[in-house]
């Protein structure tokens, strides 16, 4: 039974729905233990009402997440191109543009200094990233910030980047009192449960600037030994409520107040994740 949706003058508040702002769905197609498969994860979105956005690594990848998304109500597709993947786009500008116009959720972009080591290839990362703040300065962005925290700070900053969803930030706690102050929100992981510094970095985020991921499939793989189920959000609910001191259900409804919240001025997925989650056609 899909949730009741009840609008009032300043936010959507949904029952029951949980949201993970960053899984990347088109990698289940590629992992070896699930193949060709996706039945048994999108059915578990479906059975525990887990609104997923699909983030994208590039071209191909969007592409598929939207024919994932055509399959389930509660998935968004995010169009991105990872910064692993920028040096091979510098090429396809005009088609990014293009397609940054059709969608309102941006990711997965951004910069990363630690898993890619060779330098000559950070120029490739800037230019795509500086291609995306500029032409979706109204939209959701999903960022990467992986080593390279201050430098992805600064270009939103220069962009007056507004609508900001920190994914898994780990940096230091100093770059992050900056971006707490920007207004930035932060995509807390199932790392949470492992890291100690993950924890201090939840505990100084205000509940009004936290949302939740799984970073599913391969995220959680990092650390658990394993690939990432959709169900691993109400983990991240759980612990985030034990480092906070507050109970399941307030956790889980300032998750979906704050995401409200930031798509509140986008008619598009408003309308969109109400006939969703509502049951409209």
């Amino acid at each position: 039974m899909v949730s009741d949706v009840v609008f009032n003058t300043d936010f959507l508040y949904i029952s029951n729905v949980l949201i993970d702002t960053h899984s990347h769905l088109d990698r289940y197609l590629l992992h070896k233990r699930i193949g060709q498969n996706i039945d048994p994860v999108l059915q578990q979105i479906e059975e525990y009402e887990i609104l997923t956005i699909s983030n994208s690594m590039d071209l191909t990848s969007y592409k598929t997440n939207c024919r994932i998304a055509r399959n389930s109500k509660y998935v968004i597709p995010a169009f991105g191109i990872h910064p692993w993947n920028a040096h091979k786009y510098l090429d396809k500008i005009e088609l990014i543009e293009k397609l940054i116009g059709r969608t309102e959720i941006i990711g997965e972009i951004g910069l990363d200094y630690f898993y890619v080591k060779d330098k000559s290839k950070y120029p490739a990362q800037r230019k795509v990233l500086n291609l995306f703040l500029s032409k979706a300065k109204n939209k959701i962005l999903s960022i990467h910030t992986k080593g390279a925290e201050k430098d992805v700070l600064d270009l939103l900053r220069e962009y007056e980047s507004e609508r900001v969803i920190v994914h898994w930030f780990s940096g230091s706690l100093g770059v992050l009192d900056e971006m707490i102050e920007e207004g930035y929100y932060f995509s807390v992981v199932p790392e949470i449960k492992f890291s100690d510094h993950m924890r201090k970095i939840v505990k100084k985020i205000p509940m009004a600037q936290i949302l939740t991921e799984t970073d599913n499939p391969g995220g959680p793989e990092s650390y658990m030994g394993k690939k990432g189920m959709p169900i691993l959000i109400r983990d991240v609910i759980e612990d985030i409520a034990k480092v906070k001191g507050k109970s399941y259900e307030q956790v889980e409804r300032a998750i979906q107040n704050n995401f409200v919240r930031l798509m509140k001025h986008l008619p598009r997925l408003r309308s969109k994740t109400y006939n969703m989650l509502s049951g409209n056609p």
